[in-house]
């Protein structure tokens, strides 16, 4: 049943205000991290070089890039909040405190997915303006990533939409890249065979395949149909603009976002199986 408890009423919904100061101080945060980070690291290359292709020095200086690790150290800490939180509340509380509905899933209220969604929006804004400093994350592909990932979370945290489904891509989908920060880490910094580095990023390369074939591939499309099916109702039956009279355009653009970045999985998935295969084959 609908409850003013799970459908706030139009007006009173805004969790972007409600949230704006945890946004603003997590991205003065992440950004701390990163500069620090780099202040430390700036003379790091006798210790923590770097694989010859990230070096950007003349042959004649020692090579240090402080930016990629940094970019790690920050991006971990989101990360990990956005995975963890969005894979408990997911196997915990999430079909348990939405109703189990359309309605409930695309217009029910659920405190975790308003801080998931707060998260991301900060990690996906901070991580795109420092992508631009570093090139090796300042492509099209990631850049534009990072602008779909904020546009949803800035749709669920101002329109209260999509809280079911935010649990989901917001944050189960982060899962598969707590191990990818690792598995990165040691490709800028490619650690000594046999230390404890290099026995952990063999561990996290095949924890990665499963968690991101799992999580971004398989329940991916299946909680996508689910998604479809849900708005297509809401849509045909009026429920949309009942519940959120002004603010159906939110769906499609959802739907569409969900599409393209579905097969951006996909097209990542082939890269992660042909390098596997690579790996496997020696």
């Amino acid at each position: 049943m609908m409850t003013t408890k799970t459908i706030a009423p139009q007006g009173v919904y805004n969790g972007f205000a409600r949230r704006r100061n945890a946004i603003a101080l997590g991205t003065l945060f992440l950004t701390a991290v990163y500069w620090a980070a780099c202040y430390a690291l700036k003379e790091s290359g006798s210790y923590l070089r770097p694989a010859e292709e990230f070096c950007v020095n003349s042959e004649n200086e020692l090579c240090s890039r402080p930016d990629l690790f940094a970019f790690q150290i920050g991006s971990g800490v989101a990360i990990f909040y956005c995975g963890v939180m969005g894979i408990s509340t997911w196997h915990r509380s999430v079909h348990r405190d939405l109703p189990s509905t359309p309605e409930g899933r695309l217009f029910g209220y659920l405190a975790e997915s308003e801080l998931l969604a707060a998260a991301n929006f900060t990690f996906q804004v901070w991580d795109f303006f420092v992508s631009l400093m570093i090139p090796e994350h300042a492509t099209a592909v990631f850049l534009l990533h990072h602008v779909a990932a904020a546009l949803v979370s800035w749709f669920s945290l101002s329109y209260q939409v999509l809280h079911y489904y935010g649990v989901f891509f917001l944050g189960c989908s982060e899962v598969s890249s707590i191990f990818l920060l690792f598995i990165d880490l040691g490709r800028y910094f490619p650690p000594t065979t046999g230390s404890p580095f290099d026995l952990l990023i063999s561990i996290c390369q095949p924890a990665f395949l499963i968690t991101f074939g799992w999580y971004r591939i398989v329940l991916w499309w299946k909680v996508s149909i689910l998604l479809w099916k849900d708005v297509i109702y809401v849509l045909k039956t009026g429920k949309a603009e009942e519940l959120r009279p002004g603010k159906s355009f939110c769906l499609y653009i959802y739907l569409f976002l969900n599409v393209v970045l579905g097969l951006l999985q996909i097209f990542w998935f082939g890269i992660i199986l042909r390098a596997a295969y690579e790996v496997v084959r020696g």
